[in-house]
């Protein structure tokens, strides 16, 4: 599907629609009580003409708004889905990384020009208390009104508690899918320490929590359905009572009572339903604003491939200025809890610095941790991310970091999630063969050394000096694979 090219809304076309919906629909039911009025009078053939003119005006209403409808929604979808990107420019913290929010966003986001099609049409309903008032007289219109006006605060009412339970709701799944990955993860520790019923009892209170929490989300939606569906069945059945005694004392016409009821009818169906949609509107409007990330910020474009000016980061305080070339090294030393991968994520802007500046230059970046993660799929799948490269340039970077043997020699080979089965060595080994086979100009590595043996540390080390162009950037505590670096930076 084609990502459109510009902004598109739909806001405009929404609200000629609307107008044109309920204009159509306000004549369609005029003209039915004149079809109705004709056949009581025993004028059949024009009754009957009127009668299928209003069903066929209908059916092409409804399905030229469903069309309409059809094709925003999935222009929206297209558009929010072409913008992700900008949600995975940075790591989520770990208690938001079992969050699938976006996707139900997109689909409720979506939703927006609808809701502005509906908004138009209740509003442009009330035009239709002029044809009521015409119709059934003021003490009709006044009931109308009258009932409309109270119908105003219960939707506020009713939209504040649904709001308030909806963001409980998604609150408390965040923290179920999270929680339930967690303790999955944990599964081994907590069964060898005897504590699997902990961990099951801990998911089953926040599953009650969440349940809980639902239900009552359920009944706010239903009351403020009650509410527009009572407040129309009294206002239609006053005014038809009003009329009613018009009509038996001879003071209008039968077809004008028919009006009268009619269009109170519809007046009241657009407002009901656009009420009963209240709930989707709020939805709606909180998904846009989930959507509307903020754009990736270009980097500071800079002659070097990284540098600092004056920065502090969000865990230090001293001020750290430098300027990596290509072809130089920064190693960053200092005991755990110093601020090393705060400082490492702020130049790669998965952080924000409190104050001082970044310059990044358009490089290629590889990034290597141990909290690296691989994907479930085929040895190569994770090692080529999508890229044409050769197996045997594959191989030939695998052998080179002592990843070798019936493990590593079939690429098709599947990789269990997140490299489970694989020693943490091996898949920090892993990472940085995916880094590698990218082509990178500068690579952060982030305390990986004391996971690697010695010979481990001797042959990542190797690989590294045969790219004498590649810039380098390590944090560690007190075994750095660098040997010789340009800049050093020690964190207290």
């Amino acid at each position: 599907m084609p990502v459109p090219s510009r902004e598109v809304t739909f806001k405009s076309s929404a609200r000629f629609l609307g107008v044109a919906y309920t204009a159509v629909s306000l004549a369609c039911a005029v003209f039915l009580a004149v079809g109705l009025s004709d056949l009581a009078q025993r004028r059949a053939v024009i009754g009957l003409w009127l009668l299928l003119g209003v069903v066929a005006a209908r059916w092409v209403l409804s399905t030229l708004v469903a069309q309409w409808s059809e094709h925003a929604g999935a222009t929206l979808r297209a558009r929010w889905r072409a913008t992700l990107v900008r949600h995975f420019s940075r790591p989520l913290p770990e208690r938001d990384r079992g969050r699938g929010d976006l996707a139900l966003a997109i689909e409720q986001a979506s939703d927006g020009p609808m809701m502005d099609l509906l908004e138009t049409s209740a509003v442009t309903a009330i035009a239709g208390l002029a044809v009521l008032w015409w119709a059934g007289g003021w003490l009709a219109l006044v009931i109308t009104v009258a009932l409309l006006g109270g119908a105003v605060p219960l939707y506020r009412r009713a939209g504040r508690r649904s709001e308030a339970t909806a963001l409980e709701y998604q609150r408390r799944r965040a923290v179920l899918e999270s929680r339930q990955l967690e303790i999955l993860q944990h599964t081994t520790e907590l069964r060898a320490l005897g504590a699997v019923e902990y961990g099951a009892n801990e998911i089953a209170a926040i599953s009650d929590s969440e349940h809980a929490i639902a239900m009552r989300a359920i009944r706010v939606a239903l009351e403020s359905s009650l509410v527009t569906e009572f407040l129309s069945g009294v206002s239609i059945g006053l005014v038809a009572m009003v009329v009613g005694f018009d009509l038996l004392g001879g003071r209008i016409s039968l077809q004008h009572a028919l009006i009268a009821v009619l269009v109170t009818s519809e007046i009241f169906s657009h407002v009901r339903r656009f009420g009963v949609e209240f709930h989707r509107r709020e939805d709606s409007e909180r998904s846009l604003r989930a959507l509307d990330a903020p754009a990736i910020r270009p980097p500071m474009t800079t002659s070097a491939l990284l540098s600092a000016t004056d920065l502090v980061t969000a865990a230090s305080e001293g001020p750290i200025s430098f300027a990596l070339e290509p072809g130089q090294s920064l190693l960053v030393t200092g005991p755990s809890g110093s601020g090393k991968t705060t400082l490492l994520d702020t130049l790669v802007d998965w952080r924000d610095p409190r104050s001082g500046s970044v310059g990044r230059s358009s490089a290629r970046t590889g990034h290597v941790s141990v909290e690296s993660s691989l994907l479930s799929g085929t040895l190569r799948d994770n090692l080529t991310l999508g890229q044409k490269i050769s197996d045997i340039d594959v191989r030939s970077c695998l052998s080179s970091l002592g990843l070798s043997g019936p493990r590593f020699e079939d690429l098709d080979s599947t990789l269990l999630a997140d490299g489970k089965g694989i020693s943490t060595g091996e898949k920090v080994r892993l990472s940085f063969a995916r880094a590698l086979l990218a082509r990178p100009d500068l690579m952060i590595i982030d305390d990986v050394a004391g996971v690697l043996d010695a010979d481990s540390r001797r042959l990542v080390r190797s690989v590294l000096d045969e790219h004498p162009r590649l810039g380098l950037v390590e944090a560690t505590v007190d075994t750095p694979l660098l040997d010789d670096t340009t800049y050093r930076i020690a964190l207290p």
